[in-house]
């Protein structure tokens, strides 16, 4: 492997490594405070980082064997959970705002994953080439519908996220504002990242400059939901 590759490994295993510590703190936070959300959010942001997974897998293994993992495993990994995140964020989501609309946002979000889930598996059994152009073991450049079926999803979570983000900074409660503009920064960050890196290959700084971005983005979403006293007693003392 060359340096660029085995730096997109390593930084993939960061990004993922903290995406899990970040969402299973959360899942376990839930089991202690019992707050729904908490289980929602974090499994939606371990959901969302899915992406990165088979990286970090085909990483590993090509220290062993220097291929990597198979295309289709690679995608399968990377894919088959995003319709399931869309429709957990979407309830999270309707736990602080919208729920006299929970229903029609729910039944939007099952339709939009029905069609995405058909979309990937009618491609995946096909013809999981038309899918994605596989480099092993790490470069993988998706294509032709199915990088617009993927996009949508960072688009419908920069959306979702803006909106959510707006009505939390909008409110009267400082700690509620202050949790806002956190999780501003993790979406709008997130999506640049996401975007971002589907040109990893192109050079070692930017790279390094897109997995820095998600994991900026990872942090400001643990901040923004869970807000540790020490920041929130700080950042509101200050006020």
């Amino acid at each position: 492997m060359d340096l660029l590759t085995i730096l997109n490994g390593v930084f993939a295993l960061i990004y993922v490594g903290l995406s899990l510590l970040i969402g299973l703190h959360m899942i376990v936070t839930y089991f202690k405070k019992k707050l729904l959300v908490l289980l929602l959010v974090g499994i939606t942001w371990i959901g969302i980082v899915t992406p990165w997974f088979p990286t970090t897998v085909s990483f590993l293994v090509a220290l062993f064997n220097e291929v990597g993992i198979s295309r289709e495993l690679y995608i399968l990994i990377g894919n088959i959970s995003g319709p399931f995140i869309v429709i957990i964020w979407m309830y999270g989501f309707t736990e602080f705002f919208y729920k006299n609309k929970r229903t029609i946002l729910m039944i939007f979000a099952l339709i939009y994953a029905i069609i995405f889930e058909t979309i990937f598996l009618y491609l995946f059994i096909t013809e999981p080439a038309s899918i994605a152009n596989y480099k092993p073991p790490l470069d993988i450049d998706y294509r032709g519908i199915y990088m617009i079926v993927a996009a949508t999803v960072i688009i419908y979570m920069l959306t979702t996220g803006l909106i959510f983000s707006y009505n939390s900074i909008k409110t009267y409660d400082k700690e509620t504002r202050l949790k806002g503009y956190f999780l501003l920064v993790a979406f709008i960050s997130y999506a640049v990242g996401a975007f971002l890196d589907a040109a990893v290959s192109a050079g070692i700084t930017l790279l390094i400059i897109t997995r820095s971005i998600l994991i900026l983005a990872g942090i400001m979403w643990y901040v923004g939901f869970l807000l540790p006293d020490a920041i929130k007693n700080r950042l509101l003392k200050e006020e």
